[in-house]
């Protein structure tokens, strides 16, 4: 993660973020094409999706604040020239998060005791939320992080609140290794440092659309999506030997969705 970034987040959502880094950097655009996050992006949204299914909200929270880092960071994957995989792709991103902060509200958890760094988790969605939206994705989750940001942190709190919540979140620090401790109040320094121009990220949230944010309902697009589009490198040594490929091997190179009808073996290999 470059030295000058600037954002309170949590240690496991760092090494999330910094793994999907290192793994991007070290890829041959060459055999990705255009294509070189989107998978990356994919397998972390569905393992983020099996959490979620499972109620591990917090082994989730990390996955994708480790997610939105990276995106915020890279920008790769929503630039690839398959307009309809970057829309369904962020509208899954979207609707995971806010079924996940539905989940953590269920449980009473939805704050910043439990989660120190949620304030800045939600300024970095949303204003993923609004790049994504000048792409012209639904980005529905935008106005919901935005609401939920104005409802958690307008100054509505009481200065006992405020008092309890540092007492909180100092405990919190001091059962983290000395290492993450150290790094932890650094990046909380940082965020203070520049805390004035933050206050205003959740104004004018908007609408929100709540149809757009049905997990199952997208999910199932999404996915249907997916089975219909290359998820592997594009791209490979000068020649191939296809006859001696099995089954399995040229899978990931079949269209799926052939507009023509067209089904004999030359025509499907890509």
């Amino acid at each position: 993660m470059p030295k000058d970034h600037q954002t309170l987040l949590s240690y496991q959502g760092k090494e999330i973020a910094d793994g999907l880094i290192k793994s991007a950097a070290e890829r041959n655009p060459d055999e990705f094409d255009m294509y070189v996050d989107n998978d990356l992006v994919d397998t972390i949204l569905s393992t983020a999706h099996a959490k979620i299914a499972e109620k591990a909200y917090q082994e989730a929270y990390y996955l994708l604040e480790g997610l939105t880092l990276f995106n915020d960071l890279d920008q790769a994957w929503p630039v690839c020239d398959d307009v309809e995989r970057v829309k369904i792709t962020d509208k899954a991103y979207g609707t995971l998060i806010v079924t996940l902060l539905r989940g953590f509200e269920a449980e009473g958890i939805l704050n910043a005791t439990h989660l120190p760094a949620l304030e800045s988790f939600l300024k970095l969605t949303s204003g993923w939320a609004d790049q994504q939206k000048r792409l012209k994705c639904t980005a529905a989750y935008g106005p919901y992080c935005k609401s939920l940001g104005e409802k958690l942190f307008t100054g509505l709190k009481t200065s006992e609140e405020t008092t309890r919540e540092k007492k909180r979140l100092k405990e919190w620090i001091e059962t983290l290794e000395p290492e993450r401790q150290q790094w932890v109040k650094q990046q909380m320094e940082e965020d203070h440092e520049v805390g004035g121009a933050q206050n205003a990220w959740y104004k004018e949230a908007g609408d929100i659309d709540e149809a757009s944010l049905v997990l199952e309902k997208v999910w199932k697009e999404y996915k249907d999506y997916l089975s219909g589009v290359l998820n592997k490198p594009s791209k490979g040594p000068g020649t191939w030997e296809i006859s001696k490929w099995t089954a399995g091997e040229r899978e990931p190179f079949l269209f799926k969705h052939d507009p023509t009808g067209a089904s004999n073996e030359a025509s499907d290999i890509y």
